[in-house]
């Protein structure tokens, strides 16, 4: 478990070791041939032991990854599971290795693809549905948040501040639906909700208003439509 800001490297019985971002839980039981984990909270990445008689299988918000010896990240965000390979193969299931229902509507570019992920390639999978969607990803970008940064491509407002509030301990809250479907793009220091705050406001029709233990985010409706900016982690923007 890691507190918000907090991250941990962890050794597994096995020689794995689990990555955890700030605000996680991860569980974790070895017993007979198994490797098994939840993750409950947050975000954590996985450098498997080689070993193919005892599969790996992180679980996740209804969805098993089950690899053998490869290195991935598993994410947990509001309405949906998110899935990175770096190296070698993992497969993304349902439940506990997919008992009773379908299997998940897999798409790459819009076309059917294998649940089967190859790397450099992420994985979103819908916790409220059966859709899933696999693209390419950039893994320096991806793995950012190891090295302090937390870096936004389009991220929509909602998962953006998820991710920020990990390592703050006065929140971020959207109090307009409207604020969490605008785009994000911009690189960030982990913990400086301040610099993501005044970046946000500065380039995006957004207010921020102070609260007890808080900062809200609402749609600032007297301002023009300013367009999107990139924002870097010291508040500076550029136009796209």
């Amino acid at each position: 478990r890691t507190t918000e800001g907090e991250r941990r490297i962890v050794e597994l019985p096995d020689g794995s070791r689990a990555s955890l971002d700030a605000a996680t839980v991860l569980r974790v039981r070895y017993d007979g041939g198994r490797r098994r984990l939840w993750l409950d909270e947050g975000r954590a990445k996985f450098s498997v032991a080689k070993d193919p008689l005892r599969p790996f299988s992180v679980a996740a918000d209804g969805k098993l990854v089950v690899a053998t010896g490869t290195t991935f990240s598993v994410e947990k965000l509001p309405g949906q599971m998110r899935v990175v390979l770096y190296e070698g193969h993992v497969a993304v299931l349902d439940g506990e290795g997919g008992r009773g229902r379908p299997p998940p509507t897999v798409k790459v570019d819009g076309a059917p693809a294998e649940r089967l992920l190859t790397p450099d390639h992420e994985l979103v999978a819908s916790t409220t549905s059966d859709t899933t969607v696999v693209s390419p990803t950039d893994p320096s970008r991806a793995a950012s948040w190891e090295n302090g940064q937390l870096v936004f491509q389009d991220e929509p407002m909602d998962l953006a501040v998820e991710r920020v509030n990990r390592y703050a301990r006065e929140k971020l809250r959207i109090a307009d639906p409207a604020v969490g479907r605008l785009k994000i793009s911009g690189v960030f220091t982990s913990g400086d909700t301040r610099a993501f705050v005044d970046g946000v406001t500065a380039v995006l029709p957004v207010r921020a208003e102070p609260s007890p233990g808080e900062t809200v985010l609402r749609i600032d409706r007297g301002q023009n439509d300013r367009g999107q900016k990139k924002i870097s982690g010291a508040g500076e923007s550029s136009a796209d």
